[in-house]
């Protein structure tokens, strides 16, 4: 015997019937830790003699008589109780050890094709084929890696990209891109959740992106998508070849951007065309348009007057710099509009359009590139400095490029608009408005929207 005397006391009260729960509870928690006094238990019965003697018909452990000594001699009656009492023990130390075993993990997906990946783990080895655990974090710093899920779904993530299992039918991207398949009935309503986001495929497919600043991007390129905001009841709904921003923050800044018919209609498949309706529309009275900082390209294109962005109409054609409103090539400006007073922002829209009459792929003027600020205070803050340090709210960043993912000149859509809303109420209460614009896009109208 190699076990304590202290341990040892336990075992012989345990098996003269006299020890307490607590104790119980001891002793199996000490031989679930310590081989010795397992092996120090077991070499105290005698098992070959005890089980006849020590175990009921039924098979349980037959109660031991109260006027049995308790200490002294416990060693005489070991035989046979502790033959028993190890039955009962071994299959209670049985079913604590089932208990606190780690459950078998649900094994939801497997690795699919690999490409030049890159494991932000150098450490890691993954293979083709390798099974993915329900919980399992992925996280690859290049290349490209396959998903394959039991429900069909397939999920390509580009790196660097870090993203989470949650369920056979579920996935939560914490960076970069994954874009999804899903083809077969049950891999329908796969959801992949981003920090501020839910996507629910409805059918087939489409793209998710979160940037390292926490702007998630949706993009769908068949059937239908719900996109599903935190505390937001009411979902939207994107079809196919439509394409939107939702930035990170309390109000969830939502950016949807869409081509257009290309004609002087301004046809769009859900925003709606300019208008002299809007709150800043010259017409109305209400607000003054001036260009901050920056110079208009006046020679030799003639950029129309900055006033053209609140007429209430975009470009008859389209290539139209007369009618247009754009900046010098370097480094772009910013645009000021000030609203008079400071009003509730339900939704601001922005339209341009442009394409070089003789050439067709060139539409370089159509893109939009912006950041778009609030400012609430009656003072206007120092327009010198730049926006983020003079207390300017930053509202939404635009960038069409990317957002139609215009790698040739012809995947550029010649006539864009962008309209900025929030998932539930307004934008924000602001007097100012202020377009930091990239060069040198021929925007055609801005229309806010608002009451005070």
């Amino acid at each position: 015997m190699k076990s304590s005397a202290a341990h040892m006391d336990l075992v012989g009260r345990y098996l003269s019937g006299q020890s307490t729960y607590e104790e119980t509870e001891q002793l199996e928690s000490l031989m679930l830790e310590d081989p010795q006094l397992r092996a120090d238990f077991l070499a105290c019965a005698r098992v070959d003699a005890a089980l006849p003697g020590a175990v009921g018909e039924k098979g349980i452990l037959l109660e031991f008589q109260p006027e049995l000594p308790a200490r002294s001699q416990w060693r005489r009656w070991a035989p046979t109780a502790a033959a028993a009492a190890l039955l009962i023990l071994a299959g209670s130390l049985w079913w604590k050890g089932e208990q606190n075993r780690p459950a078998q993990p649900q094994l939801v997906a497997r690795f699919g094709k690999l490409l030049d990946c890159r494991w932000m783990d150098s450490n890691i080895r993954v293979q083709s084929g390798d099974a993915i655990a329900n919980g399992q974090r992925i996280e690859l710093s290049a290349g490209a890696a396959d998903l394959h899920f039991s429900t069909g779904a397939r999920l390509r993530l580009i790196g660097p990209v870090t993203i989470e299992t949650r369920s056979e039918n579920s996935v939560f991207l914490t960076l970069g891109e994954a874009r999804l398949v899903a083809e077969t009935p049950e891999a329908k309503g796969f959801v992949v959740e981003t920090p501020n986001s839910k996507f629910v495929d409805i059918s087939t497919a489409f793209t998710a992106t979160v940037s390292p600043d926490g702007l998630s991007r949706l993009e769908v390129t068949e059937g239908e998508v719900d996109v599903a905001l935190d505390g937001i009841e009411k979902s939207s709904r994107l079809k196919a070849g439509e394409t939107l921003y939702v930035e990170p923050g309390e109000r969830r800044i939502i950016t949807r951007i869409e081509p257009g018919d290309g004609t002087a209609a301004f046809r769009f498949p859900t925003i709606p065309p300019p208008s002299r309706e809007d709150y800043a529309d010259q017409a109305s009275g209400h607000a003054t348009i001036r260009v901050a900082h920056g110079e208009l390209q006046i020679e030799p294109k003639r950029s129309g007057p900055v006033s053209a962005l609140v007429d209430g109409a975009g470009q008859s054609r389209r290539d139209s710099p007369g009618e247009s409103t754009f900046f010098r090539s370097r480094p772009g400006g910013g645009i000021l509009i000030d609203l008079g007073r400071v009003i509730s922002i339900e939704r601001i829209n922005s339209y341009s359009w442009h394409q070089h009459e003789q050439i067709e792929e060139h539409r370089e003027r159509a893109r939009q590139r912006f950041t778009l600020y609030g400012y609430a205070g009656d003072q206007l803050p120092d327009l010198d400095l730049p926006p983020e340090e003079s207390g300017w709210t930053r509202i939404a960043r635009v960038n069409s490029d990317k957002f139609f993912r215009v790698n040739e000149r012809l995947d550029r859509p010649a006539q864009q608009a962008c309209s900025i809303t929030a998932a539930k109420g307004d934008l924000g209460r602001f007097r100012y408005l202020l377009w930091e614009v990239r060069p040198s896009t021929f925007y055609g109208e801005f229309d806010v929207y608002g009451s005070p």
